[in-house]
């Protein structure tokens, strides 16, 4: 902003002293209208870009060093610069995204969670009995009421549904952390206990299993 207003004084001052040189200065300045119009067209893109960038530093959906999501793409934000934004990928690769794109997109910042959502389902056999179906959802109750990392206030366990092939049960919880390292090491504990409170209620976590007909597929390939 400084050096565009030293900029503007700087050709009003040329300006007047061609001016007082006896110039004519509405010609000239007539051409440099055509020839400002011919720049402003070709610097078009520019320009939206460093209004994304303004946009960006004005409104401050992330700060560089967030993680972030920008359409399919998560990254660390490294630099927010007068053209482009750079995203440090979890690949290690670097994107560049141009500001107008990023100031007009859908940004989630995923540094600004309060808190880090785990849903899952877990598929007990139908050789469990409604007894076992009943206990398992219990003793994952307490373990949400129990657990140091869980917000046991907007997390829950349900019998959701009888599935094609398993009993299902949904887990939603909140894992009370920002640092998604942490996140990883909760759930894995988590997942630990369930497989524990399953094993001590004598029930059995089931997958879908395809069985083929090795006779009839031999008869159909000589037909």
């Amino acid at each position: 902003a400084a050096t565009a207003i030293k900029l503007t004084i700087v050709l009003i001052a040329i300006v007047s002293w061609m001016d007082n040189l006896g110039y004519q200065v509405t010609t000239i300045l007539a051409g440099l209208g055509v020839g400002g119009v011919a720049v402003a067209l070709a610097a078009q893109k520019s320009m939206e870009n460093l209004i994304g960038s303004i946009t960006i530093y004005m409104s401050q959906p992330v700060h560089v060093g967030d993680f972030c999501k920008f359409g399919d793409t998560l990254g660390t934000v490294e630099e927010i610069g007068l053209r482009a934004t750079q995203l440090r990928t979890l690949a290690r690769t670097v994107v560049h995204i141009p500001n107008a794109l990023f100031a007009s997109g859908a940004i989630e910042n995923l540094t600004q969670r309060d808190k880090i959502l785990y849903r899952t389902r877990l598929r007990l056999s139908y050789d469990d009995t409604p007894g076992q179906v009943r206990q398992v959802l219990t003793k994952i109750r307490e373990l949400i009421d129990e657990h140091e990392f869980i917000d046991e206030e907007n997390s829950r366990v349900r019998f959701l549904e009888f599935g094609e092939y398993a009993q299902e049960l949904e887990l939603f919880v909140y894992i009370k952390t920002k640092d998604f390292a942490e996140y990883l090491e909760q759930v894995e504990d988590v997942n630990l206990r369930l497989n524990d409170i399953v094993e001590s209620a004598g029930a059995h976590l089931t997958v879908p299993v395809k069985n083929i007909n090795l006779n009839q597929t031999i008869e159909s390939a000589s037909t």
